[in-house]
């Protein structure tokens, strides 16, 4: 609660009454001069914010004067980073109010009436391990609800399993760790420290937001971030001469069958040579998917192929058949083709597998499968086609 007035009378808050017990009515704040005032009632302190502009008036003191009513006698305050001296507090039992002598100017005021007194850390740095190996550190930054540290890894683009080495005990669900959109969790103990119970996936150089909601830090109770068991996407290869090997099942990207998130747009005669005059464009990576069904002639081992273009420095999606994750598939990194496919030499075909480096055969039964892709870690990509080539 914020006031331009130098006095506030309110009906207890419910932070205060709950401070308090039962209270009927209090004057929260009084000025001698007005200004800007908050206040907030925690579990051990009121914290004060005040903005009071030096009138520049003779015979004006260099200080103003705030009352402030607390649920308790005040036992210590803080102005600023500044731990007062006991004679610059006043305490008037009847009102339940604290009077101190404040400078002109805008502070922070924190009035506590339990415990010993303590302010929360102003910054902290916590390490990024990756591969056992240095790979950047978080800025922390606290408040009295807890820390919020935001930085940058030099790692991925990949899947990785995380683990954060705490400095004591931590409630696990009062930790988040965020990159990219996605946000890791529930949290496991294991051995003192806390794992996340699926890898994660980054790009290149991801930015992190790690959250521990604690009340009171003193230090952080994250000591530092390792990820591990670090595993690189699968790199697709350009098929020589862009021709699709005999026996190949074609399926136009236009005829998919189901689709989900932001909607991909079919382009009928918006791009140059495209196979049957169309294609599937603005296809993101924020978690959209599209799924086709193949019909499969014959079981055996098939490989995947898929006609793309990309104007950006490369894409990244994911491939399951049948609702299943495909071994290999769970990344896979399409290079950039120059262009989004508005000129000629845009459109590449390339392979996902059954190659040297590349993910396995299917091993597909004969009948109806159905393929899904799905874009993740941000940027685009356009499909002309997906196809299923018998292995060889």
């Amino acid at each position: 609660m914020k006031t331009r007035h130098h006095r506030l009378a309110l009906l207890a808050c419910a932070a205060a009454a709950g401070a308090a017990g039962s209270v009927a009515a209090a004057t929260l704040l009084s000025s001698s001069i007005p200004g800007a005032f908050g206040v907030r009632y925690l579990p051990d302190r009121a914290v004060v914010t005040c903005t009071v502009e030096d009138p520049g008036e003779r015979g004006v003191a260099e200080s103003f004067r705030l009352s402030v009513w607390l649920p308790q006698p005040v036992r210590w305050a803080y102005l600023d980073r500044e731990l007062l001296d006991e004679d610059a507090l006043s305490w008037d039992a009847d009102a339940g109010q604290v009077t101190l002598a404040l400078p002109f100017g805008g502070h922070r005021v924190h009035l506590g009436w339990a415990g010993e007194p303590s302010l929360p850390p102003e910054r902290a740095a916590i390490p990024i391990v990756a591969a056992g190996r240095g790979a950047g550190s978080l800025t922390a930054r606290f408040s009295l609800d807890g820390m919020e540290a935001t930085g940058e890894a030099r790692l991925g683009p990949g899947t990785a399993h995380v683990r954060l080495v705490t400095a004591g005990e931590v409630d696990p669900g009062a930790v988040s760790l965020t990159s990219g959109g996605a946000t890791l969790g529930p949290w496991q103990p294991r051995d003192g420290d806390l794992v996340a119970p699926e890898p994660l996936m980054v790009a290149e150089n991801p930015s992190l937001a790690l959250q521990v909601r604690s009340y009171g830090l003193s230090a952080s109770p994250i000591e530092r971030v390792v990820f591990e068991d670090i595993e690189p996407p699968t790199v697709v290869r350009r098929v020589p001469g862009d021709e699709l090997p005999e026996g190949a099942l074609l399926v136009e990207a236009e005829d998919f069958v189901d689709s989900g998130g932001s909607a991909a747009l079919i382009g009928e005669g918006t791009h140059v040579d495209t196979h049957g005059g169309a294609c599937i464009y603005t296809f993101m990576g924020d978690g959209s998917w599209l799924e086709w069904d193949i019909d499969v002639p014959a079981a055996g081992a098939w490989d995947l192929y898929a006609r793309i273009s990309c104007g950006d420095v490369g894409s990244y999606r994911q491939v399951a058949l049948d609702g299943m994750a495909v071994e290999g598939l769970g990344l896979v990194a399409f290079p950039a083709t120059g262009g989004w496919g508005h000129a000629e030499g845009e459109w590449w075909l390339v392979r996902l597998t059954g190659a040297d480096d590349l993910a396995p055969p299917l091993e597909l039964t004969a009948g109806a499968h159905r393929l899904r892709i799905t874009g993740v870690l941000d940027k685009h990509l356009n499909f002309d086609y997906v196809a299923l080539v018998p292995h060889r």
